[in-house]
Order: C-alpha cells, then structure tokens, then sequence
C-alpha cells in the first residue's frame, strides 16, 4: 500500500481514528484541527493513496526550547547557557490497523526530513520528544534518540545526528 503524507487539512477523516491510546485519539479528533489554526502545532497525516482521505496515522510538530543543563554533559559544553531551540516532536500515532508495518517509523522519518529542511531557515538544535510511556521510550531510542539524564522519558536527537542520515534537500513528501 502506498502512504502519502500530508498537512492536516479539512479534507482528511479524523472521526474513529484508534490508535489504542485514548490520548492520541482524541487529539486527533478534538484539538489537531484548533492547534493547527492557532499555529500552536502542524499536524501532518498519513493516508493510503486510496483512501486519501482516511487518516491512518499522524504526528506533529512544534518549535520550543530547553535549557543546555538539561542535556548529557557532553552536549552541555558545546552550547550556550541560554535556552536552546529545538523542534518538538509532540505525537505520533499509528491507527491499530496499520500498526507493527513499519508506518511509525515512515511518519518518524518524515517528521526528521522536515525538521532537517525547516532548519535551513531556523536554527533547530535537536528534535525532543516526550514518550507517553517506557514502551514509546525504546522505540524512540531504536532510532538514535537519547535520555535527558533526569527524565528518561524525554529524548533528544540531535540535528547534527539527523543530518547525517538525511541528505540536505531530500523530499519530505515521499519518505
């Protein structure tokens, strides 16, 4: 099956989307639509080329900062002691249906390229993400993304990382 991935549009299904973590759901549901008019976060969906309108996974996006302290010792020396930017991974769900078929790690691929070619305009130190639970955690973890040493949950990747695996300029559209 081919997956397209795109920005959050009116046209897209959300209604039953399940991904068997009622948080994700609703947020898809209930507030991606509001965040992404209020320009709080950009959600981007995955829909199968036959169905482009039936959403089977998403994720998004928003930018932020984290204190250097916050980092392993080894990242803390490199940067400033002002707040630092990073992108924010801030969900990613893949409806039941489609899950364990590799489309997680599709819309995370996805989510890097477009960090990666955001970052040629705004400076972006790493992406972070905030994993709903320990499971969430090593699947982040399979793909580079490292602890914060207090809060094991939340990881980083940095962009210098990213850009090794992601040619500049390469296409978020087709991952």
């Amino acid at each position: 099956m081919e997956i397209v991935v795109s920005p959050l549009s009116d046209r897209h299904l959300r209604q039953g989307f399940c991904c068997g973590i009622d948080s994700l759901d609703e947020y898809l549901v209930r507030y991606a639509s509001q965040d992404r008019k209020r320009n709080v976060s950009r959600v981007f969906v995955a829909t199968s080329a036959d169905s482009p309108e039936v959403t089977v996974g998403y994720y998004s996006l928003s930018a932020g900062s984290i204190g250097a302290e916050s980092l392993p010792v080894e990242y803390i020396r490199r940067l400033p002691r002002y707040p630092v930017p990073v992108a924010i991974l801030g969900r990613l769900a893949v409806g039941v249906a489609f899950q364990k078929q590799g489309l997680g790690a599709l819309l995370l691929v996805d989510a890097l390229k477009r960090v990666q070619q955001a970052s040629q305009t705004l400076a972006v130190f790493a992406v972070v993400v905030d994993a709903i639970d320990d499971h969430a955690s090593e699947y982040y973890r399979q793909f580079g993304f490292l602890p914060f040493p207090r809060q094991p949950k939340r990881l980083f990747l940095p962009l210098d990382t990213i850009t090794g695996l992601i040619a500049p300029g390469e296409s978020s559209e087709q991952p």
